[in-house]
């Protein structure tokens, strides 16, 4: 029998799921791992806007300091909210780069085998507003504006991973 890779299994988790990533049981990790086609096409199907209250409350955070990070519209993304709309693509994109890197976080950790009692979206939440030498002393969350800053970011804890385990 052949076996499931993780990212094979969060496609599977993906497709069955009625509501995308918003069901409760799919999980940051799941967003992460997904395959690259199916996050697309997930973006350009629509990310439903009160997502961003599933993000900033797992961060524990408050919504206008996600729409701060993100540089989304506070007023258009509250209304869209409570209509039950979706966000447009470059919105969309920009929260569901959020949730992967949540889901780095969380990745990373079940990797490392003691995933007890550690909040993957808390700590991110946390580390985004600590500044860093690697980025000249700027904190993380300056970057998570643009898919190309969300990508550094990205790369900027895998190599953490990499020096923890070195």
């Amino acid at each position: 029998m052949p076996s499931v890779t993780p990212k094979k299994a969060a496609t599977r988790a993906l497709h069955k799921s009625q509501l995308g990533f918003a069901q409760p049981d799919l999980s940051f990790a799941t967003i992460y791992r997904v395959e690259s086609m199916d996050r697309i096409k997930l973006i350009r199907n629509g990310i439903p806007a009160r997502y961003i209250n599933v993000i900033s409350d797992s961060m524990g955070i408050t919504k206008e300091t996600l729409f701060k990070f993100l540089n989304l519209p506070k007023s258009t993304i509250d209304k869209k909210s409570v209509a039950n709309q979706m966000l447009p693509i470059e919105q969309g994109e920009r929260l569901i780069g959020m949730a992967k890197l949540v889901g780095q976080v969380e990745s990373i950790i079940a990797e490392s085998g003691n995933p007890d009692g550690f909040d993957a979206a808390k700590w991110v939440a946390s580390w985004l507003e600590k500044p860093s030498p690697a980025l000249g002393g700027e904190r993380p969350s300056a970057y998570l504006d643009t898919v190309s800053g969300q990508e550094m970011i990205s790369d900027l804890l895998a190599k953490i991973q990499t020096e923890a385990h070195a």
